[in-house]
């Protein structure tokens, strides 16, 4: 007797365009039945910023659980850009158990270690997009479909990252952490569920 294999539900809620257009180019890297198994939204609001996010992210999981069709994972993709209330979003995640997918200060900053090992902590979001289009002169926040375009040079990225994480000082709250990155660990997830099929 063959056993129904049931397919996972996942949301991944973003926090921009920008952030969307990567995680739907990993999304179609996924076999065809995966895909339908993750769904990848922007939160549209006035503020588009990580409490809102995480708000967000609780009313569909209890809508989920209202329905019975739970999520296996929620991730909320989305970065610092020096919001102010960074410490409180980062409670509801860590106490609901939500996934992220961050990078201290903007994702530009994730774009340039897949050029180089760029441990700067940038000021702000358009310093580190200047830096970047240094780098990759072709680069436009919505245009540009970062993760094709820089899937070559990924594992460096990754290592750059961990490498930058792991240079942190103990007890530094993440959200205050310039440059931090969780990216890695979205990439590995969906490297995980290409696994387990």
């Amino acid at each position: 007797m063959t056993r129904l294999k049931v397919n996972k539900r996942i949301l991944i809620l973003c926090e921009g365009m920008t952030e969307y257009i990567y995680a739907r180019a990993l999304q179609k890297e996924l076999p065809r039945n995966l895909q339908r198994s993750v769904a990848i939204e922007i939160f549209y609001q006035s503020q588009n910023d990580p409490k809102s996010l995480t708000t967000e992210a609780r009313k569909r999981v209890k809508l989920a659980a209202k329905d019975r069709n739970n999520y296996d994972a929620v991730w909320l993709f989305f970065d610092n850009d020096r919001w102010p209330q960074l410490a409180e979003a980062f409670g509801v995640i860590r106490k609901d158990g939500f996934h992220i997918a961050y990078t201290s200060i903007c994702i530009e900053h994730w774009f340039i270690l897949h050029f180089e090992n760029c441990g700067r902590a940038f000021q702000n979001g358009e310093e580190a997009r200047q830096y970047l289009i240094r780098l990759w002169p072709g680069y436009h926040k919505t245009r540009s479909n970062a993760y094709e375009e820089l899937k070559a040079n990924l594992p460096a990225a990754i290592e750059r990252a961990n490498r930058i994480n792991q240079n942190q000082e103990e007890g530094i709250a993440i959200h205050e952490r310039n440059p931090y990155f969780t990216m890695q660990y979205l990439i590995s997830y969906f490297e995980q569920l290409k696994a387990e099929e």
